[in-house]
């Protein structure tokens, strides 16, 4: 056929300079593609006939065509008996009626197609949302159908990071060159996050033009942070608004604010700021102005200043945004009684952080206790699914703690609860009356059987995640963790205290290390065993992936994901899901200090 158009007979002529070895590579493609798109037929057969009689063809690849053929010929097949058993059905050859209680055989129309391709792809796609990052990789070596899913989940969200490991700058730079080079790749990403910890000079300066030139190129780009130092600053802020005015989320995470000029973003769904504040480049009305000029769009609002520095964002709540916000967080930071004062009339919150130091307790106190219920429904805050309570400096304060158990109790709609330091007598008499719970951070100081028992017997039976901490335990911690095996949903449990620390390499000799690494491992590992369900496992502070396959360690292995780094992102490691990354929120509070296990 003559082409019909400039494309085509472009890429037919690209076609006559290939050598003959890749041009039957890709008629193998082709036909392959055809087959997975269920589309065989004479063409496709022609294709792989034409590709079989091409001479020196790698062995595997002659295999993999014929394997196929076969397939998709088995499947033809069976389907053409399927209508053929159609005709017959009817009547018989002897023209004697079908009696009226033989019904005609019903089959499903994905009932010969292979087993993981008998759900159509919008179902597979769901399913991916459910699978951890660690175990979809595992979909690259099942299908190009799968592996495409896997692809779209796994790049929907890119985290680079620019400082002194070497390895993570060219994995990051490598990234840089496929965005610009595959425009398909680049369309895949969503979410960016770009973690800094550079010195200022000549390699941030080359690292910075790079970013500008390849930034255009993530065409499908909606949510941006910026982690570390040096932090965000004003040309960087609109070199992102002149490639991507209308990004959805903004985040700013560091030492200082200095990202002058970001309320030129008029389309934000999320906004996140941390910092110690008060010493950067832009003025801190600028977090007002970024709130007035969102004031259609803005539903998720992230502030934190460090606790050692004094500040309220008394200016910023006064913005009438505050009303329509739906996920409100306040972290690290110190919070005035005015500003707790409009959060409780922001009666549209579902998810609500409160970290940091209260400036007028006895204020506080008697805000969270103003709160009553009306006809089932609470006057404060009434659509509350998840609300998390950390304190710093009123771990003695009772009063404080009475008030803020009795705002949270009966509250059918909690689906995830973190009160902190809150002492668990106070804890245990609110969690019956919370039916919708599925996720809970609880902190028993002195731990025993008995303990374990009531928390037990107080939660849902469908709970989803549990934060267990503890000062002093009676028993080893994993003994404890066949107790939970009641609860038949549960795919995160973190069981943690304080004073439980990971071997030290430089601390102890290798061979004591080894003995109490080895220990350490067969302690976490013991949890997974006790409770199948399980698909992560923290253990005092670190987190691990359960992977469960062959006769090995009792068919169960942990595989430890990576370890916090400071100023880290709010969703950290993947975690399988948002309930799990709620609980165990890398950033509250903010680590300025420390690093890795210290932490």
């Amino acid at each position: 056929m003559t082409p019909t158009d400039e494309l085509t007979a472009t890429v037919c002529g690209a076609l006559g300079t290939l050598s003959s070895a890749r041009k039957a590579d890709l008629l193998l493609e082709t036909s392959l593609s055809l087959l997975e798109a269920g589309r065989y037929g004479e063409e496709v057969e022609s294709y792989l006939e034409v590709y079989l009689r091409t001479p020196d063809l790698p062995k595997a690849n002659v295999v993999k065509a014929l394997s196929a053929r076969a397939n998709a010929r088995k499947a033809a097949g069976e389907r053409l008996l399927a209508r053929a058993q159609q005709d017959y059905n009817p009547h018989d050859h002897t023209g004697i009626e079908r009696t009226a209680n033989a019904p005609i055989p019903i089959q499903s129309p994905f009932f010969n197609l292979p087993a993981s391709r008998r759900a159509p792809p919008e179902i597979w796609e769901h399913i991916a949302t459910f699978v951890p990052r660690y175990h979809l990789r595992t979909w690259f070596f099942v299908s190009p159908f799968h592996r495409d899913i896997a692809v779209r989940r796994i790049f929907r969200t890119i985290d680079m990071y620019f400082g002194e490991d070497q390895e993570s700058v060219n994995r990051g730079l490598d990234i840089f060159d496929r965005v610009k080079a595959d425009p398909g790749f680049a369309s895949l990403v969503r979410t960016l996050r770009i973690h800094w910890s550079s010195e200022e000079g000549d390699m941030f300066d080359l690292m910075l033009r790079l970013f500008r030139t390849t930034l255009p190129s993530f065409k499908a780009l909606r949510e941006f942070e910026w982690i570390g130092y040096p932090e965000m600053r004003a040309d960087m802020v609109q070199a992102v608004l002149a490639s991507h005015p209308r990004l959805q989320s903004v985040g700013l995470i560091g030492w200082h604010f200095d990202a002058v000029g970001v309320s030129a973003f008029h389309n934000l769904h999320k906004f996140c700021l941390r910092a110690e504040d008060d010493d950067g480049f832009a003025d801190m009305g600028e977090v007002r102005s970024v709130l007035d000029q969102n004031a259609g769009t803005l539903r998720h609002l992230t502030l934190g200043a460090h606790l050692q520095r004094t500040h309220s964002w008394d200016l910023a709540f006064e913005s009438a945004t505050l009303r329509a916000l739906t996920h409100l967080d306040l972290v690290d930071t110190r919070i005035s009684h005015a500003v707790l004062v409009r959060i409780m009339h922001a009666s549209a919150l579902r998810s609500l952080t409160l970290h940091g130091t209260f400036a007028d307790p006895a204020a506080a106190r008697v805000v969270f206790g103003s709160d009553h219920v009306i006809g089932g429904d609470h006057a404060v805050l009434p659509h509350l699914e998840a609300f998390r309570f950390v304190t710093v400096g009123h771990d003695d304060d009772w009063a404080l703690f009475e008030a803020v158990t009795k705002f949270v109790g009966q509250r059918p709609r909690l689906r995830r609860l973190d009160l902190g330091s809150c002492p668990w007598e106070l804890v245990r008499g609110v969690l019956p009356g919370l039916a919708g719970l599925r996720v809970l951070r609880v902190r028993i100081a002195n731990l025993c059987t008995e303990a374990v028992d009531a928390l037990i017997q107080a939660v849902p039976k469908t709970l989803l995640a549990l934060h267990l901490n503890t000062v002093v335990s009676n028993a080893p911690l994993h003994e404890y963790a066949p107790a939970f095996s009641v609860f038949s949903t549960l795919s995160m449990l973190h069981l943690r205290s304080h004073s439980a620390h990971r071997p030290q390499p430089n601390l102890l000799s290798e061979k004591e290390f080894t003995m109490q690494t080895d220990h350490w491992v067969t302690s976490a590992r013991a949890v997974a065993l006790a409770l199948p369900s399980l698909d992560f496992v923290g253990w005092h502070g670190e987190h691990y992936v359960v992977v469960r396959a062959g006769e090995k360690d009792g068919g169960v292995e942990l595989k430890e994901l990576p370890s916090r780094r400071r100023l880290d992102c709010g969703k950290g490691v993947d975690l399988g899901g948002e309930d799990a990354a709620w609980l165990e929120r890398k950033d509250v509070p903010m680590d300025y200090e420390m690093t890795g296990l210290e932490s």
